[in-house]
Formats: C-alpha cells, sequence, structure tokens
C-alpha cells in the first residue's frame, strides 16, 4: 500500500511566493466507531482544505473497495458508510489530494502567527510531531516555548504548546504552557524537544544553572516531568554525583532510541570533559525505563571533539547509516570549525567547510532534518533554508548534493526543523533580537502529486459480517429499484460514493455510467 506522498519537484533557487497556498495536504486522527449493522462511522482530521478524499479498504496488502467522500475540510470530518458489501475484517485508510503544484511554483511560508494566532512565541526553540502512524497523537505537533512574556497579545510560559494537524489548540491548554513542575533555566531552560515513539517526549535545558533533559509524558502532559539525570549542577553547567564525578552538563539537543529497557538517549553536551579534555561532544546513555535519574559517567562516548570543530555549543545531531551528523551555529563555514559535519566511530567523515565553505555558508541556528528515508536534508542557513540530497558512497563516506534554496520571512534564528509525511516543513524560529519575537511557521515544499495516504493504526481495524447478495442493490436496501439508478446517479454527479455501498456493479473496478447500465439491467431482468 502507499503510505506516504510521492517526492516533491527538484527545482533550484527557489523563493518565497506570495497567494494563497495551502499547505499540502494528509489526514490524520483516524478512528472508526461502529453505529449498527454494518455501518461505521469514519473520522479523519485534515490539516489543509482538500480537493478529493478517499477511504480505502484493504484485506491484507490487497485494495478492495474505495469509497470517495464529501469531508474535504480543513479540521475534523466524519462520514457513516454502510459496508455491507464487505465481509471480514479489514485495514483502512484515507488518501487526501490537495491543490495541484504548478510548474515552476516555489515552495512558501503556508502557514505563521501572521496568519494563525496559536503560534505567536517570544522565542519558540524545539519542534517535534508524532509521525507513528500506529500513534493515537499521529499528526500533532510539538513546540517549546523558552521564556515567558506577552506577545502578540498573549503570554506565553516556558514548556510545550500543542496542536493537532490542523494547528489547532487540541488539548484545550490556551496560553499556558505545559511545564512539567519543573524550575526550566532562563532563557534556554527547555530549549529543543525530542518525541520517541513510546510518546515519552524529552525535553533538553541548554541552561548552566539548570543542565539536564527531562522527560514527559505525551498522553498525561498535566503530570510533573521526570528528570533524567540525578546529582547537582555546578555555576558552569555540570552535574556531578555525591563521588565527584560529572554527569553531564547544558544540553542544546537530543536524541532517543529504543524504548522500555532498551531507550537509550544520545545528548550533544555543550560542558561535559571527556578524556581527551575537549568539551562539546555526543554521549550515549543506557537509560531503560529510567527508574531512578542517571547518575553516572556517559555508558559511551560517541564523537569526543577532538579536533575541536565544535565550539560555539548550539548543535543538533541525527543518526545515519551508523554514524551521526552533528550541526553547529556558524556565521561563516570553514574546515577548522564546520557548520556540519559527519562523524563515524569517532572519525569525522564529513566537513562542509572542508569540502565547500559555500555549500551551506551560514548556519544559523543549528536546524538539521532528514527526511524522505533520510534521502534528504533540511539545514537552516540564515533567511534561508537549503534541502540536499543525501548520498553514501561504498566506503560509507556522504555527499551533499544541493537540491533547493528556499528564501523566507521567518526569521534568521532556526533552532529547529521537522518535515511531516505530506513535504510540509514546520520551522521553530527564535528572535532575532532584543525587542522581537520568535515565529512559528509552515513551508510547503513543491510535489509532483499533493497527494498523501494515511493508514489507520492497526487498532482501528473494523470487522463486517455478511456480504451483499443482490446484485444492482447499489444503496443497500436488499432489493433492486429504481431509487439505485438515482442513488448511483447522484454519486457520480457529486462525485460522493459515502451513500453507495456497491458502485462497481460490473466489477471493472471503475464506477462509470456502464455500472447504471449494469444496474438497469438487472431491473429490465427482474
Amino acid at each position: 500500500m502507499i503510505r506516504k506522498a510521492l517526492l516533491f519537484i527538484v527545482l533550484a533557487s527557489l523563493a518565497t511566493v506570495a497567494g494563497a497556498r495551502e499547505a499540502n495536504v494528509f489526514a490524520s486522527g483516524l478512528k472508526a466507531t461502529y453505529v449498527e449493522g454494518n455501518k461505521y462511522n469514519f473520522t479523519y482530521t485534515l490539516n489543509a482544505p482538500a480537493q478529493n478524499v478517499v477511504i480505502n479498504f484493504y484485506s491484507g496488502d490487497e485494495l478492495v473497495k474505495s469509497i470517495q467522500c464529501r469531508g474535504l475540510a480543513k479540521g475534523e470530518n466524519n462520514v457513516i458508510l454502510n459496508l455491507t458489501d464487505l465481509d471480514g475484517e479489514y485495514s483502512w485508510s484515507v488518501k487526501a489530494a490537495g491543490e495541484p503544484w504548478q510548474k515552476g511554483e516555489n515552495a512558501t511560508v503556508v502557514v505563521d502567527k501572521s496568519t494563525n494566532p496559536l503560534l505567536s512565541f517570544m522565542s519558540p526553540r524545539g519542534i517535534d510531531m508524532d509521525k507513528d502512524t500506529e500513534s493515537e497523537f499521529y499528526g500533532r505537533v510539538y513546540v517549546t516555548e523558552t521564556r515567558s512574556a506577552e506577545v502578540d497579545g498573549r503570554t506565553t510560559n516556558v514548556g510545550i504548546y500543542v496542536f493537532d494537524a490542523a494547528l489547532n489548540d487540541v488539548t484545550g491548554q490556551g496560553d499556558v504552557a505545559y511545564g512539567g513542575n519543573v524550575e526550566w533555566g532562563r532563557s534556554s531552560g527547555c530549549t529543543r524537544i525530542f518525541l520517541n515513539k513510546d510518546q515519552k517526549i524529552y525535553l533538553s535545558d541548554w541552561s548552566d544553572g539548570h543542565p539536564g533533559v527531562w522527560r514527559a509524558d505525551a498522553t498525561n502532559l498535566n503530570a510533573d516531568f521526570v528528570p533524567v539525570f540525578g546529582g547537582y549542577p555546578d555555576p558552569y553547567g555540570l552535574r556531578f554525583n555525591d563521588d565527584n564525578i560529572a554527569i553531564a552538563g547544558s544540553i542544546p539537543s537530543c536524541w532517543v532510541e529504543g524504548t522500555g529497557e532498551k531507550t537509550v538517549l544520545y545528548t550533544f553536551d555543550e560542558d561535559y570533559i571527556n578524556d581527551n579534555g575537549n568539551t562539546q561532544g555526543v554521549y550515549q546513555f543506557n537509560i531503560g525505563n529510567l527508574e531512578q535519574p542517571w547518575t553516572d559517567a556517559p555508558s559511551a562516548v560517541i564523537y569526543d571533539n577532538a579536533a575541536n570543530t565544535h565550539q560555539n555549543g548550539n548543535s543538533v545531531i541525527i543518526p545515519q547509516n551508523g554514524g551521526w551528523w552533528i550541526s553547529q551555529t556558524r556565521w561563516e563555514d570553514a574546515a577548522d570549525v564546520p557548520s556540519l559535519v559527519y562523524v563515524k566511530n569517532n572519525e569525522v567523515l564529513f566537513n562542509s567547510g572542508a569540502v565547500n565553505p559555500d555549500l551551506i555558508s551560514r548556519s544559523y541556528s543549528s536546524a538539521i532534518c532528514l527526511f524522505d528515508e533520510g534521502t534528504k536534508m533540511a539545514v537552516s542557513c540564515y533567511d534561508n533554508i537549503k534541502i540536499f540530497e543525501v548520498s553514501f558512497n561504498d566506503a560509507g563516506v556522504p555527499t551533499l548534493t544541493e537540491l533547493m534554496n528556499i528564501e523566507h520571512s521567518l526569521g534568521h534564528s532556526c533552532y529547529s526543523i521537522a518535515i511531516d509525511a505530506a513535504h510540509n516543513m514546520y520551522c521553530a524560529v527564535d528572535r532575532n533580537g532584543p525587542d522581537t519575537s520568535g515565529n512559528v511557521g509552515v513551508i510547503a515544499l513543491p510535489l509532483l502529486v499533493n497527494e498523501c495516504e494515511t493508514p489507520a493504526p492497526l487498532a482501528q481495524m473494523i470487522v463486517v459480517e455478511g456480504g451483499l447478495t443482490v446484485p444492482g442493490d447499489v444503496n443497500g436496501d436488499g432489493v433492486v429499484t429504481a431509487a439505485d439508478i438515482t442513488a448511483l446517479y447522484s454519486a457520480m454527479l457529486n462525485n460522493d460514493y459515502s451513500e453507495v455501498v456497491n458502485g462497481d456493479q460490473n466489477g471493472d473496478g471503475l464506477i462509470t455510467a456502464a455500472d447504471i447500465t449494469a444496474v438497469y439491467t438487472v431491473l429490465l431482468n427482474t
């Protein structure tokens, strides 16, 4: 089954265009509720208006039925379907299609605080989303605010803000952040965010006075957030245990792999001093279920920064192919202190400044994101974001090839980027100066085909008992009358088959005038 949007159009030197383009459309919040008989109420949320929505039903990997729906509006939609022509257990999906992209049309900001007041923040630095289609929260967007302030008519707090895929206040939190009863560090507390598959949220604190990582539960954001690290911080950003052993320092970003007892946390640490005397390395902590805060030295050193290539302190880490991409904020890219490196087995295999200092140029403020199964990378530069194709040679050395240069109006301090299944890019941009506020925005990337199919979680599979036994019975009332011809004609006229049980009467896989003829033939022979 198709499970994601087609690749976006490769265009060079793209710039923001004016207009009313919507985000690339996809469905989330898929839920099937039994009504009666063989009727189910199907619910889904669209992040943007759709031009066409189809619910597909699968038996195993085989597509057995498709029904077009009228629920095309942005936000929550639902439709009741009578499925008497099916018999058995079925998985299902929602395939949504949006406005087609025209040849040469550019990537553009489609949503920001000027169009959605809920996206007004003072200093947003973290953004992530639930990309697990098996999750009940698939499509939700999580934003971290690092400063409490009044901005654009509302007062924000330090902590997490949660939105559905349509960027609505899905939990009803209003202007009050989920702060977890944590006294976050000033200006750099609750910096970046990472959502793990087990619905655990990891929040990094990059401040010297309150360094570390905290964990929240997406299923209960009102609960206290749990500290990952124990010990006591010194005035310079390092935590020590009772034996005066350093645990961890101030952390601008982290990554998590595994769940339960196999949970492993990776951090970029500005202050921890490793065996070679350097700071700003990458470290591994086998935290498991985190029954108690971690109070030991790191489980392993992933990158010791022996060449002192990282000096800024503001970095993002992403694993790929057994190695790690590590970005950092740079005003100018250079080989000795580069904007981006790829390391594996503690060896630098790619250095953007050494390859070409103009490849990235400025990297402000370190945001990077892999997407399309790791074949592409978005890199924040200044007032632009570059999209690169990512490839590896047989020796495991990566190459970045520029595909797009997207100029935007969101600001130049982009701390975090996340990209959804429909190729919408979400950006958290910090303040550009002491008298300005931050910005959260969405940039739609051009697509060959603006459509995306979202599978319902396996928990939402449906069971239908009995099948359609009367040929020609389109409306499912058990008999064949002129009403069946009327139902089919109306469905074809309105492009809405939600009230039609079995429109494909002749079995050719299509619903056309030939099916009306088939019903008419049944009537003549009855």
